[in-house]
Formats: structure tokens, sequence, C-alpha cells
């Protein structure tokens, strides 16, 4: 084992601590197409540094498909950090100015798009480690966070157990300041082509992956049936201006599966830009503290 390897892990293990330590889940609360489930804290001083250490270590492959910190694949290294360091610039930018048109462009669909898919990523990544009113269960698996900002397809596919049986959660992660409704309305729209049966290939690919890791009585229940029989729909929307959320969703409303498994995670923020530069800063920062 490399020399830090282990203390590597111990500061991503503090990372996800204060994570957990930080965040409420508030129960779910049934309206009448969805569940809405609020999720705060995120707005606490300690939120952004955690939160940036563990999407660089998430980055650097310390995070595995069962949810779980691992050493095996974890970058190491001058030449693995000015890899790790180059994938963050391109995700995030160098630095926290924004402009121009093109590079507000930049910072509203590129890197606040991928940071607020990493917020969905921690929050589903500690509802391996508790149970959480993220999803009906507690979470078992969870893909790999995408390396590229708006990757067509599906955000996160994870699966979690409730009594033994195995449910698949999908995911779509938005983050707008002040577009909060029509983002959420986009998000239905992915999770309408899911029950069309356009992301059947991409969900086939996730669940085979899974089937090293689950226990062997959850293996045997990945069958291509899964996501039809017991899926959760999970659009995760980080905003800053209010919206109602408890409106009826008509494109929420039309999906197959119970309201109970149309799980809407919101997150508002006080200061949705100052969030999103916060991580930025910390994930920079966090590139010399993860790859050793």
């Amino acid at each position: 084992m490399a020399a830090g390897t282990s203390s590597v892990i111990d500061l991503l293990t503090a990372s996800l601590s204060q994570l957990e330590k930080s965040l409420v889940f508030h129960p779910g609360s049934l309206v009448e197409s969805h569940t809405v489930v609020q999720v705060s804290g995120l707005d606490s001083i300690e939120v952004p540094v955690a939160l940036g250490r563990y999407l660089v270590g998430a980055l650097a492959g310390a995070v595995g498909l069962d949810a779980q910190l691992f050493e095996d694949l974890l970058a190491r290294g001058v030449d693995r950090r000015e890899e790790i360091r180059g994938t963050v610039n391109r995700l995030i930018g160098p630095d926290n100015v924004f402009t121009g048109p093109k590079q507000i462009l930049m910072r509203d669909t590129r890197r606040n798009a991928w940071i607020g898919e990493g917020v969905g990523h921690a929050l589903l990544t500690l509802s391996a480690h508790k149970v959480t009113s993220c999803v009906d269960g507690q979470v078992c698996t969870l893909t790999e966070i995408h390396q590229t900002p708006n990757r067509q397809g599906l955000d996160s596919v994870s699966t979690y157990v409730q009594n033994n049986v195995l449910g698949v959660g999908i995911g779509e992660s938005k983050a707008t300041r002040a577009a909060a409704s029509e983002n959420l309305t986009d998000a239905a729209g992915l999770f309408i082509e899911v029950e069309e049966g356009i992301h059947g290939p991409d969900l086939r690919a996730r669940l085979a992956a899974f089937r090293f890791v689950l226990d062997p009585g959850l293996k045997d229940q990945v069958k291509d049936s899964l996501w039809t029989d017991n899926a959760s729909y999970l659009p995760i929307v980080v905003f800053q201006e209010n919206f109602d959320v408890t409106a009826k969703r008509p494109k929420l409303a039309q999906l197959k599966q119970p309201a109970q498994r149309r799980r809407v995670i919101v997150v508002q923020l006080p200061d949705f830009h100052g969030f999103f530069d916060a991580v930025a800063d910390a994930m920079r920062a966090a590139v010399d503290e993860v790859i050793l």
C-alpha cells in the first residue's frame, strides 16, 4: 500500500461524516403526483470543503460501485495528480471569474450542472451509509460520478433494498438559481423516456455491473424487468428561488411507478452562486490533499 493512501481514505471518510452531520433529510411528504423530500443543511459553513474533497475523491476512484470508500483504484503520484487537476479544471474551470456571456453559460450549464450532479451523488452515497428519505430503503450500489458535464443519458442509477426486496433508483440532477419548476419538468421527461424503453441498454449495463457487488440474495433479483416492476424516480433539484414543489406535476403523474416512488429531492440554498463558488474552490484545493 502506498504511503499516505490510508490517510486519504481517512480524509474522505471524515468528509462524508461531516456531510452526514451537517445535512438533514426530512421525511418524505406525499402529494398528489409525487413525494417531496427536502434536504437542508448544505448552507452549513463546513459543507463546501467536505463536498469538494468528496467529489475529488470520487473522480480519483475512491468510491466503489457499492458506494463505499476503497483504496485499490485511488489515483496516486504526481502524474495522476496533474491528470485529476486537469479533469477538475475542465469540469469547473480554473477560477470563479465569469464575466462574459460564454463564461456565464459555462458556469450555469457546465460547472453548476456538474456540481449539482455531485450533490446528488453525495446524497445517495450517504443513503448507503444510513437510511435516508432519498429512497424507500437503503442504497446498495451506485454508479460512478461522471467525468464529463452534460453527459447524455442517466445521471445516476442505484439499487436499494427494503425488507430484502431490491429496487432501482434512477436519478436526474438539476441545478438552477431561478428555474427550478422548469428544470423539474425537464427531469420528468427523462423518466417518461425510461418508461418508453429509450434507456433500456444503459440500465441493463449498469445493473449487470452491480451484480458483481450485490449480496447473493439480492443479485438473484437483478432481472430485465426490475426497473419496470420496482423503480424509484429521483429528480434532485438544487435551487435558490422559491417554487411550489407540492403542486401537481402532470408529467410525474403520468408515470407508472406509484407516487411514493416518484421522489422529488429538493435542496434550497440561500446563496446559490456563493455555494457553487465555494465548492469549486474546495475542489481545486482538494486535488493536492487527495492525490498524494
